[in-house]
């Protein structure tokens, strides 16, 4: 027999809900769902199987057209963390002569002046061209060396801003304001310092 709901849909015998607009048919029992092995179409909200067309679950009067429950989701993969950036390298301090400063080493016996303005790297020491040694102060005709000056005595650079001295493993020393200096061991210089190489004299000046 034929069920009607409110609105005069016509609905198979035993229908808990009205197929056309899911009016509940209090009329008579709730359908139980339909085994699976019967076919048809599994309502999205309880899961009874409905004839194919159906709009409304005969179960629990749940449209046939809404989309099933959303499986929870899997949780999103963490987003890799940004790569560092590797550390840079410290910032070289460009071995360039102090601005504003006029260096220059002066011989105390005889007042000759060289000039090391704009230089970075000064080597002191006796000219000998068989041996292809051509110091940039030489002291030869100063009487470097009747004064023991090595070839290749000390040497004057520039260090983080700062003239430093430093004795090249000379044979007769390097004296700085007469305190004998360790070989290859760089010593800060200042202005009107005393620089003895051997025994000849010299002054450092950057004034």
């Amino acid at each position: 027999m034929a069920v009607y709901c409110s609105l005069g849909h016509e609905n198979p015998d035993g229908s808990a809900f009205c197929d056309e607009c899911g009016e509940p048919l209090s009329s008579v029992a709730p359908a139980a769902p339909a085994p699976a092995a019967a076919g048809g179409v599994p309502c999205p909200t309880c899961g009874t199987m409905n004839p194919a067309g159906e709009a409304f679950c005969s179960n629990c009067g749940g449209s046939m057209s809404a989309a099933p429950p959303a499986a929870a989701s899997a949780p999103a993969a963490p987003a890799p963390a940004p790569e560092a950036a590797p550390p840079s390298a410290p910032d070289q301090v460009a071995a360039v002569a102090p601005a504003g400063l006029h260096a220059r080493l002066i011989v105390e016996a005889d007042n000759q002046e060289f000039d090391l303005s704009g230089k970075d790297n000064i080597m002191i020491g006796r000219e000998d061209a068989v041996s292809n040694i051509f110091p940039d102060v030489d002291l030869t005709p100063h009487g470097g060396e009747e004064g023991g000056v090595s070839r290749l005595h000390a040497r004057i650079f520039v260090e983080n801003g700062q003239y430093m001295l430093e004795d090249e493993n000379s044979t007769n020393f390097t004296f700085l304001n007469r305190q004998r200096l360790t070989g290859k061991t760089p010593t800060p210089l200042h202005d009107n310092d005393e620089i003895k190489l051997g025994r000849v004299l010299l002054r450092f000046k950057t004034s």
